[in-house]
């Protein structure tokens, strides 16, 4: 070969072997920053998800959510039967998406695996406790049905309750309200403390399957009709699972929640000092407070019963406090971090608008909260509230809390309260 046609090839050798390797870098890098370099929300649809957490041994907890997308960014409102919760603060970067809850200190981290489908984890208390989630663009039912069995049951009615029936420490009572079309769920479950909130599912065969996700728990249970029985179990989250079983009784009630905690032997009023957002300390003898009618509302920031009672407190407060009504919240956090559990007030403070007194109070434990107020049989729940009139008298203290998912026992306690709070006013 002569040496000019030789470095002629070589030289279209080497143009070949150069175009190659451009044409495998470019794909490449196409390939990386195919989802790195894009545009916030780009590849997620708008519409109903569903969203199904993981808690251990193939049991699975789901809930839908709404995705929305307005303009550049997105909002997720969570679904579980009437309740709409909305969470506003999402970030979308590149392949990697963030919720965060409004109110609780609960997020979600995952990776966008394509425009329907979203994996990753729900965290909460500082990534302390975290659940894996699978969420996927879909319009199916709650819960899978996998052998396709059609109703055999109707389950609507209101049910006696027995949780953890042979275990006498963990055994408590419940109101089980269910109302069911075809096959699909929704109740909820009242206890002496406070009520599971909306719960949403289905009914295949003789079983019954129902879920809640409200930000900062989830919960799940599944039973089964035997009889004239419902035999199931409840899960919480992944740290707590009883067995529960079940009769219709339309005639069962709880016991008087005004009758649970009440001020003990050789106490006659309520006395505490804790300090405000400010760091200053407050009391309930001061100035501000005499004469006035007050309601002591003992909460926690990780409390979604709290979190409703709030919700209608500071609707009472604003129509009221002009003739003279006067509310103080005592926060127990799970934190005895002053600046942390001033911030989880903060955000339950800001959400709903609340603008009477909130005061750091101590540790979320029964036993502190106890020592802070020691003039108390128990703190039996989170929330009590406690009712004093104008004199500095305790009329009423509540134990729990009956949110909107109670249906009706929500709307009368409303009307009970506010009629009663109108009747201290004009004391």
């Amino acid at each position: 070969m002569k040496g000019s046609a030789f470095f002629g090839t070589f030289a279209a050798m080497k143009n070949l072997l150069y175009f190659f390797v451009l044409t495998f870098l470019f794909s490449c890098s196409s390939e990386t920053n195919k989802t790195s370099n894009l545009k916030d929300g780009e590849l997620l649809m708008d519409g109903k998800w569903l969203l199904n957490f993981n808690l251990s041994d193939n049991n699975i907890a789901p809930c839908f959510f709404n995705l929305n997308k307005l303009g550049e960014n997105y909002t997720v409102e969570f679904i579980n039967g009437e309740e709409k919760i909305a969470a506003n603060d999402v970030v979308v970067n590149g392949n990697k998406i963030t919720i965060s809850d409004p109110v609780f200190n609960t997020w979600f981290e995952g990776e966008i695996v394509n425009e329907k489908s979203i994996k990753g984890y729900w965290y909460k208390n500082d990534k302390t406790y975290s659940i894996p989630f699978e969420a996927t663009f879909s319009n199916n039912l709650r819960f899978l049905n996998p052998t396709n069995k059609t109703p055999l049951i109707d389950v609507t009615g209101k049910w006696e309750v027995d949780f953890s029936p042979s275990t006498p420490s963990d055994h408590y009572k419940a109101i089980g309200k269910f109302s069911q079309s075809d096959n699909k769920l929704t109740g909820t479950f009242m206890t002496e403390t406070g009520d599971y909130r909306f719960l949403e599912g289905n009914v295949f065969g003789d079983s019954i399957f129902l879920s809640c996700f409200d930000g900062a728990h989830l919960f799940l249970f599944k039973a089964q009709l035997k009889n004239d029985s419902l035999y199931g179990t409840f899960w919480s989250g992944t740290h707590w699972h009883e067995p529960w079983v079940a009769g219709l009784n339309d005639n069962f009630e709880l016991t008087n929640p005004d009758s649970l905690t009440f001020l003990k032997e050789g106490y006659d009023n309520l006395a505490f000092t804790f300090p405000n957002l400010n760091k200053e300390s407050v009391s309930l003898s001061d100035e501000k407070y005499k004469g006035k009618v007050v309601i002591v509302n003992i909460m926690a920031p990780w409390c979604p019963n709290c979190k409703d009672e709030t919700a209608y407190l500071s609707k009472l407060y604003k129509a009221n406090h002009k003739k003279g009504l006067e509310i103080i919240a005592l926060s127990f956090d799970k934190s005895n971090d002053y600046r942390l559990a001033k911030q989880n007030v903060e955000k339950i403070k800001s959400h709903f608008g609340a603008e009477y007194d909130f005061l750091i109070a101590g540790e979320a434990s029964k036993i502190e909260a106890a020592k802070a107020l020691p003039m108390l049989n128990h703190i039996m729940s989170y929330p009590t509230s406690i009712y004093i009139d104008r004199t500095g008298k305790i009329r009423k203290i509540r134990t729990g809390f009956y949110g909107p998912g109670t249906g009706d026992y929500y709307t009368r306690y409303i009307e009970q309260t506010d009629d009663f709070i109108a009747k201290l006013l004009a004391e």
